[in-house]
């Protein structure tokens, strides 16, 4: 039987505003890559906790506010491109937080080695489902519909 990596995947919302942080992957083409902050959960740990662990380290930001958390988990198998990378793994089981950031731009830092992003945007929730890669897209849109951000997937 195929193994999930248990993860969180996070969607930062600027305070006041309907735009999300979308974060490109180091080393890959500048059309590719695009996704929202997520990690790996480690056994044990609280959902949020490990929320506010994996945002610190892979953005920098440490001060949001939880809106939601889906009640839902969602899981996508990795291609067949990426199954070298993660050959423990058939794929991932997320559970999705909604947070708002009123912070100012300045926190966000991809400063922390081994840096895994390169460059952010704040975008649309659309655009966001856009850019992100194509094994991907359903459990995004699935996930932005529960927690009220996407109307239409």
């Amino acid at each position: 039987m195929a193994m999930f990596r248990p993860n969180v995947c996070i969607v930062v919302r600027k305070a006041g505003t309907d735009q999300v942080l979308l974060c490109h992957r180091k080393g890959l083409p500048a059309e590719a890559g695009w996704q929202f902050p997520q990690g790996g959960l480690h056994r044990g740990a609280s959902l949020l906790s490990e929320m506010r662990r994996e945002l610190e380290e892979e953005t920098g930001i440490r001060d949001v506010e939880v809106v939601e958390v889906t009640e839902s988990s969602y899981t996508y198998e990795f291609p067949e491109s990426l199954k070298h990378k993660h050959q423990e793994y058939a794929g991932q089981t997320q559970r999705w937080v909604l947070v708002d950031f009123p912070g100012g731009d300045d926190a966000i830092s991809f400063s922390r080695e081994p840096a895994e992003f390169d460059s952010w945007r704040w975008v649309s929730v659309r655009t966001a489902l856009d850019r992100i890669v194509d094994f991907k897209k359903a459990t995004y849109a699935r996930a932005l519909a529960d927690l009220g951000l996407l109307q239409n997937p």
